[in-house]
């Protein structure tokens, strides 16, 4: 019983000392955003995380719009109301599935390939490198990242969300035989500037968890190759983790607070 206690005990302290360490990070990286003239890492970094994942992005989202449509016009066909599936798929995307879908994506296709990289000049010494030189690996190598995905993850999330409306529209207007109008109408009925403000503040603090938890495993990789493997494995699954929690509390801080 008391090797047990101590156990979850360790686990505790575990926990509490890795999320500390990435909260540490993510102060020092704010601190530094603007510290450095690297306004060439940043629009190298909104190249590769913004721009290259827009095709993958796009093609989901309208996917999302039309699957959304599909199961809630089915539905609410039933009751005679399929003229609001467009509303709740506008409602869907603007405050939960649009952020959400769009972090994780990054998170899987980004945040890997950032762990990875870094974990690779942890490896190989470069890291060490750069401080011997006065380069600080956090102002270096993190800040530019984070202000990428500030500014990029917003921006697909507002990509996403009308791309999914040009998908929802299609299968409804086409398949569900909604007029194009009405659709439109009940489309945007229901949203507002505060939902936008939601799933924008959403996709913000989404961004900040998938890059400084991406770096945080990069400048931690040891072991050769299959340290490199489980950073960026490790990335994607805490990052994973923390959009669904920190979801989870801002919409109930948004909604019911």
């Amino acid at each position: 019983m008391l090797i047990l206690i101590r156990k979850i005990g360790y686990d505790i302290l575990g926990y509490i000392s890795y999320f500390g360490s990435i909260t540490i990070l993510a102060f020092d990286t704010f601190r530094k955003i603007f510290s450095a003239k690297k306004s060439e890492n940043i629009f190298k970094n909104i190249n590769s995380i913004g721009i290259n994942s827009f095709p993958l992005i796009a093609i989901i989202s309208v996917f999302t719009g039309m699957v959304l449509v599909m199961e809630t016009a089915y539905t609410l066909k039933k009751f005679g109301a399929e003229i609001y599936s467009g509303g709740i798929v506008a409602i869907s995307m603007i405050r939960e599935l649009g952020p959400v879908f769009v972090a994780i994506i990054m998170a899987g296709r980004v945040g890997g390939s950032i762990a990875a990289e870094i974990g690779t000049m942890k490896i190989t010494e470069q890291i060490d490198a750069m401080e011997i030189l006065a380069v600080d690996p956090v102002s270096y190598l993190v800040s530019p990242r984070l202000l990428a995905g500030i500014i990029s993850l917003p921006s697909l999330f507002l990509m996403s969300f009308f791309l999914a409306i040009l998908g929802a529209f299609i299968i409804g207007v086409f398949l569900v035989n909604i007029p194009s109008g009405m659709f439109l109408y009940q489309t945007f009925r229901f949203i507002g500037i505060r939902d936008l403000l939601v799933g924008l503040v959403k996709s913000v603090v989404f961004s900040i968890v998938i890059i400084v938890v991406s770096s945080y495993e990069g400048l931690r990789a040891s072991g050769g190759a299959s340290g490199v493997g489980r950073a960026a494995t490790t990335s994607v699954v805490v990052s994973f983790f923390l959009i669904i929690l920190c979801n989870l509390i801002l919409t109930g801080f948004f909604y019911f607070i």
